[in-house]
């Protein structure tokens, strides 16, 4: 099996302070009870954030190292927003991952929507954040886990950002929407770890899983989406390469639905083509409500 990362980020059951490269506002390290384990998780807050500031939860791909994003953390200082880094729970390889149906996963019981639910509670109350203004920005494994919690607790999050994510087959098949929901996804056409046209032979051993356009098309179609329009903008790294927005509005709800191609891209944060973290901030920043 093809692995997204190699690499395992040590699990601290104490907190600790690291400093942040872009300010002197520290990202630090807590733990969250959670059943019969402790959980950990790191906080972005900037320093002139305000009471009820909405918050951000970023999950982290399959095994990284990569558990906070500067330039997430960077929109969030000009933008006014926390970000919350959650740490997932190893599988039978010891990979920290979420849940979300892969092979070697059959061995976590964990329910993540619960474990949102949580952590959720936990960080709005503990923060002073915004309960009704929590968003999820994920990617790889936790971009998958977008399309999970989508579909299995529309309701828990605002609307979700996925950055190199996939759809099973299986919930294709099976599955509907219980409620619309707004989500954006960024995603390069030459990846080949969550490949653009997907997999439905299972060669890279993650589960059969739908191609990248037909998956955000099929939220728009759940969302009663009437209109797309396609546009395109420049990429940041070459200039010979397009990235194409196609965007689909008109839903009852009012709930967009976005997919970014980046052309030539590969399984990456793409912050190198595109401003990832600015263009999730955008999307999610039409769905804020006023109060709790």
């Amino acid at each position: 099996m093809k692995l997204r990362f190699f690499s395992l980020m040590v699990a601290f059951t104490f907190a600790v302070a690291v400093k942040a490269t872009n300010n002197m506002t520290q990202t630090e390290k807590y733990t969250l009870a959670y059943g019969d384990t402790l959980r950990t998780y790191s906080m972005y807050v900037p320093t002139s954030i305000s009471y009820d500031a909405p918050l951000v939860v970023y999950t982290h791909g399959y095994g990284s190292k990569t558990r906070w994003r500067d330039d997430l953390n960077a929109v969030a200082d000009s933008c006014g927003f926390a970000v919350c880094y959650p740490d997932g729970s190893p599988d039978s390889r010891g990979y920290d991952s979420w849940n979300v149906g892969y092979p070697t996963q059959n061995c976590m019981d964990i329910d993540e929507a619960d474990f949102f639910r949580h952590l959720i509670d936990e960080v709005t109350s503990r923060f002073s954040l915004s309960k009704s203004n929590v968003f999820m920005a994920g990617w790889s494994n936790g971009g998958d886990l977008c399309y999970h919690l989508a579909y299995t607790a529309p309701s828990l999050f605002r609307a979700y950002g996925s950055v190199g994510g996939l759809m099973y087959e299986n919930r294709y098949k099976n599955d509907t929407l219980t409620l619309p929901v707004p989500i954006i996804e960024i995603h390069g056409n030459a990846d080949d770890i969550a490949m653009w046209h997907g997999d439905h032979l299972n060669t890279g051993g993650w589960g059969p899983y739908i191609p990248v356009p037909l998956a955000v098309a099929t939220v728009a179609a759940h969302n009663r989406c009437t209109t797309m329009a396609i546009d395109t903008i420049p990429n940041k790294r070459d200039a010979s390469q397009i990235v194409k927005c196609t965007s689909y509005s008109g839903s009852p709800s009012n709930c967009d639905v976005i997919l970014y191609e980046i052309e030539g891209g590969k399984h990456s944060w793409a912050e190198e083509e595109v401003n990832t973290s600015k263009i999730l901030w955008d999307f999610f920043s039409r769905y804020l409500v006023v109060g709790n």
